[in-house]
């Protein structure tokens, strides 16, 4: 019982850490010692291990697929988000320069969370680096970043950000807001319970559209893409590294916290934003609070790869 308590609580801890926009789920398992037990629970998932699902041997599976073991931890992480989207949610409607200045720190940390991992900067590892950098760069000036509520994006939403979450130095949810849905997914999933206790079936109805699709995405990527996923850093981690540093730091031009709306339309009663303009802010008390708050964000990232280094040493 005991240990189950533990194993919940470090899923908390997980889900928590893939809420925030740069910091990775993957290194708090890192850092919680059970990073290892989750890619090997993870990968156990194949046709035969479902075939003695589909054959009743329901305790064989649950053995061969540590199904205990996963379904405490993923408890956990599904508290977290649910407990902190409403947070998150409040924090970008209401104070959206501050909520990004403090995301923008943790991405420059991630950086270099990310980044040391490299072992050898070659040819290939700058290739691989520079098209990173270039994709994300592209991305943000290509005004394709405001997300869509359309089913099968959702799911690809899913599918990338659940492969991200278990990438020590990758978030999920900085995924998500490099494919515009963030604030939709968290919104869901913040709306969703007080939707559902105050019996309104329409509203949950509109949420469930949102969460099922993205769900479903998150379930097919954990059983289909983390084993390539595991195969591609077992034979190409210095490429996958050197790709995935370059991405990140050129996301830097999607999160820069000032921003403002130039172009936009009403569709079905909403604004879609169509492009923005980044400005540079004026030098007053509240610029000084989002750089107090870059810094916050990238000393925890730092904080985090360090205590997790030193516990694996």
């Amino acid at each position: 019982m005991k240990n189950s308590i533990l194993l919940y609580l470090k899923g908390v801890a997980m889900g928590a850490a893939d809420v925030v926009p740069g910091v990775s789920g993957g290194t708090i398992a890192f850092l919680l010692g059970i990073y290892e037990r989750l890619l090997e629970a993870i990968g156990s998932f194949s046709i035969s291990t479902l075939s003695l699902l589909l054959k009743g041997k329901i305790i064989e599976f649950a053995q061969k697929t540590d199904l205990i073991f996963l379904i405490t931890l993923f408890a956990g992480i599904v508290t977290s988000f649910i407990s902190l989207a409403k947070l998150f949610k409040y924090l970008l409607a209401n104070h959206e320069i501050l909520t990004m200045s403090f995301f923008f720190g943790l991405i420059i940390a991630t950086i270099w969370v990310v980044g040391r991992r490299i072992k050898e900067w070659n040819v290939i590892a700058i290739l691989w680096f520079v098209l990173g950098a270039t994709s994300a760069i592209g991305i943000s000036f290509s005004g394709q970043i405001e997300g869509s509520s359309n089913p099968i994006y959702l799911f690809f939403c899913g599918f990338i950000a659940i492969c991200s979450m278990i990438l020590p130095g990758i978030s999920g949810s900085f995924v998500l807001l490099l494919l515009g849905n963030y604030a939709l997914v968290i919104g869901a999933i913040s709306d969703l319970p007080s939707a559902v206790l105050s019996f309104d079936v329409s509203a949950t109805l509109a949420l469930l559209w949102i969460i099922v699709p993205f769900a479903l995405g998150a379930v097919t990527g954990l059983l289909t893409f983390a084993k390539l996923l595991s195969w591609l850093f077992d034979n190409y981690e210095n490429a996958l590294l050197a790709l995935l540093t370059g991405f990140v730091l050129g996301s830097l031009s999607i999160i820069y916290p000032w921003k403002k709306v130039v172009k936009s339309e009403i569709i079905h009663g909403k604004e879609k934003v169509l492009e923005t303009m980044r400005y540079i802010p004026e030098i007053d008390t509240h610029f000084f609070i989002a750089v107090a708050l870059m810094v916050v964000g990238a000393v925890l990232v730092a904080s985090i790869e360090y205590f997790g280094n030193k516990e694996l040493r």
